[in-house]
């Protein structure tokens, strides 16, 4: 049998006719077949796997202990094959059999549980998964992911639907108690630590980016993989850093005890964007994209507008 695995579903479809009508007559006669042809594709497919599936010495036929392994998958295999052709003839394509998505931490915290809702309401599955936001686009690409909410538009690629979610700037955060300037950088990372993301995070390589382009080059002491270690480090004050005010508002701008001022350099902004296979899905991308959309703005901007009014002007896509 030329097949990688060893047996298709006709195969299986004969094996299992066999063992529950008893013998290969009877499985012939129900599947319109010649009993030689059964007796055929049972021995190719017993040599395919290497194994000896039937007793043909026991009268009716009985499984071998391989045999009754096969049997076991072989059913379960066949019966999502007939539900998958009975949906497929009817046209049931309304409620995905799973979907799996991945975002970014920052807007898990912010909308995670919400979206959730959204999405049980069009799966019979789903699996949702957080950091190691350098590696979505490429869980996108390799069908890992249905689904990403990420700074990573994956630009260069072809068959992608994009849904633009959120646009901030990136902000300059430092201990609450500091009362030093805010307007020179260098002169800052003498007097404190630059606390920084670590260069596999996709935000760490956008503001290292940054900084190389406007020409500072800042001693690297510290770096940390997620954005809670980061802020925590800023708030006890053993430095500063740059992150953006979603990511202020995932470690909770009530308790935080940082303070956040403009970036004193040419503008860098983070976009975040729901990233999908085109037409795959139906209409469920743009209405995760939508209902993030939503929740952003009824949760993120009215903790902005009580915190950090100043940037609230500065949020595109809400």
């Amino acid at each position: 049998m030329r097949h990688g695995f060893g047996f298709d579903l006709r195969s299986m479809e004969i094996f299992v006719e066999t063992l529950e009508r008893g013998s290969q007559t009877a499985a012939a006669r129900h599947l319109g077949v010649k009993q030689s042809s059964i007796s055929q594709s049972l021995a190719n497919l017993e040599e395919a796997l290497g194994v000896i599936l039937l007793d043909r010495h026991s009268r009716p036929l009985e499984p071998t202990g391989a045999g009754r392994f096969f049997y076991d998958r072989a059913k379960r295999l066949l019966d999502e094959a007939r539900t998958t052709r009975r949906e497929l003839q009817a046209g049931a394509f309304g409620q995905l059999h799973q979907v799996r998505m991945a975002l970014v931490d920052s807007l898990a915290t912010a909308v995670g549980q919400p979206l959730l809702e959204v999405i049980r309401r069009h799966t019979a599955d789903y699996t949702l998964t957080t950091g190691l936001s350098h590696m979505h686009g490429h869980a996108l690409l390799t069908r890992h992911v249905d689904i990403i909410l990420s700074d990573d538009r994956l630009e260069s690629y072809d068959g992608l639907e994009r849904h633009p979610v959120l646009g901030e700037p990136f902000v300059l955060v430092l201990p609450a108690d500091w009362n030093g300037p805010v307007d020179n950088l260098r002169w800052l990372a003498r007097q404190l630590d630059f606390v920084r993301y670590t260069p596999q995070a996709l935000i760490g390589q956008a503001i290292e980016r940054h900084l190389r382009l406007n020409q500072l080059e800042l001693p690297g002491r510290l770096h940390l993989d997620n954005t809670y270690a980061v802020l925590s480090l800023v708030a006890g004050g053993a430095g500063w850093t740059i992150t953006t005010p979603l990511c202020l508002y995932q470690a909770g701008l009530d308790h935080l005890g940082v303070r956040a001022v403009p970036l004193p350099l040419a503008p860098l902004r983070r976009d975040l964007t729901l990233v999908a296979r085109r037409d795959e899905l139906g209409g469920l991308p743009a209405r995760l994209a939508r209902d993030s959309r939503r929740l952003l703005e009824g949760r993120f901007l009215g903790e902005l507008q009580r915190h950090l009014p100043w940037v609230v002007p500065e949020i595109q896509g809400l």
